[in-house]
């Protein structure tokens, strides 16, 4: 049995919040440009205020390429995919080496795209090679605290993410109640008044104080 370690819940549980921070932060952005295909324009101050993060970006442009691409920018997609997959490499041994493998394959995926032209194929390539780590891992891991710390993680990112962004908050309580679900089934120690929040927040007819939420997701686990 694979013993997990303080030290090792922290990176599988930061493994799973870089890896959804990716994915949904990337799926968010590939349907701003969309909308500005369409002639709508992205208020990138705004975004930047919701996520809680700097603004150094002079216009749109700067801030597409930037904010995907720049390994520098501690706040860009490229930075999560590094982080992913740092956690992924001290991880070997316990998320599987061909688990490791889909990771290597999503950082190549986004160096790719930042040198080219139409970078959408490749930016498509980063979602599907996550997606395929996802279920590698499921399949090749068979150590049930090992993959519930890693998605825990990642229902925590998936959460504070869909509530900055007031973004697909219509599936909101469905994703509390998975998250709800999977930190019973971890020994990751919990922030209990934090608890009290989220489930309050998933009873029928219940208000939600959206920024209270917010502070109670980020802070559940006491990592």
């Amino acid at each position: 049995m694979d013993t997990v370690t303080l030290s090792k819940q922290n990176r599988l549980y930061w493994l799973g919040r870089y890896s959804e921070r990716t994915y949904t932060t990337l799926q968010y952005m590939l349907a701003e440009f969309d909308q500005v295909l369409d002639g709508a324009t992205v208020d990138y101050p705004a975004f930047c205020q919701k996520m809680g993060i700097h603004c150094p970006y002079t216009d749109t442009e700067d801030f597409w390429q930037h904010y995907l691409f720049d390994a520098e920018d501690v706040n860009s997609i490229r930075s999560s995919i590094d982080n992913m997959l740092g956690n992924g490499m001290v991880l070997r041994e316990t998320i599987t080496t061909p688990s490791l493998s889909y990771l290597q394959m999503v950082q190549d995926a986004i160096v790719m795209a930042a040198s080219s032209a139409s970078p959408h194929v490749e930016l498509q390539w980063v979602l599907d090679d996550i997606m395929a780590f996802r279920g590698c891992f499921d399949d090749a891991v068979d150590e049930e605290d090992v993959r519930n710390t890693l998605k825990a993680g990642g229902f925590v990112e998936r959460l504070s993410l869909m509530l900055r962004l007031d973004w697909r908050t219509e599936r909101l309580k469905r994703e509390l109640l998975k998250l709800l679900n999977r930190l019973y089934k971890t020994n990751l120690p919990i922030n209990h008044e934090a608890l009290d929040v989220i489930q309050s927040a998933v009873m029928e007819g219940a208000e939600i104080d959206k920024p209270l939420l917010l502070r109670s997701v980020e802070s559940l686990f006491l990592l």
